[in-house]
């Protein structure tokens, strides 16, 4: 079965004790191949949080494990120690890693954005600026757009 991927980007805020719901229109598609709805959060690139779907993670982090990433390194310790296993609560919340929050210097505005495999969380306007030179144009040429 072929994933779908993520695509979009919602606009939402952490409540004032750091929690958050992931958008309806991701949450349905952090699903393994086995149906169940796990997901994780680890520091991603440019500032932002990555959150992905247990199983998906899981096949990443195999590459990782086998080789790519010298076994004993701080690299590997740092991505395998950083990941952060969802807990939701009663109403679908989940509380955000404080070490996550500040790596994206989240306070509480934030967007997640659909990128292909995984979500990304960022500060609300930190992401904006990061955005702020894309050169839509040129893209959409590449595209064939």
């Amino acid at each position: 079965m072929k994933k779908e991927i993520f695509m979009g980007s919602v606009e939402h805020q952490l409540d004032d004790k750091n929690r958050l719901r992931i958008p309806s229109k991701f949450k349905k598609m952090l699903v393994g191949e086995d149906g169940h709805k796990t997901y994780s959060f680890f520091r991603g690139k440019n500032g932002c949080i990555f959150v992905m779907d247990d199983e998906t993670l899981r096949n990443k982090l195999s590459y990782t494990a086998n080789g790519s990433i010298r076994d004993s390194s701080p690299e590997s310790r740092a991505i395998f120690g950083g990941v952060f296993p969802a807990e939701e609560d009663g109403q679908g919340r989940v509380t955000l890693p404080l070490p996550l929050k500040r790596v994206a210097g989240i306070t509480k505005d934030i967007i997640t954005i659909g990128h292909g495999d995984r979500l990304e969380i960022w500060d609300k306007d930190k992401y904006y600026e990061y955005i702020s030179e894309v050169d839509y144009d040129s893209i959409f040429e590449k595209l064939g757009l």
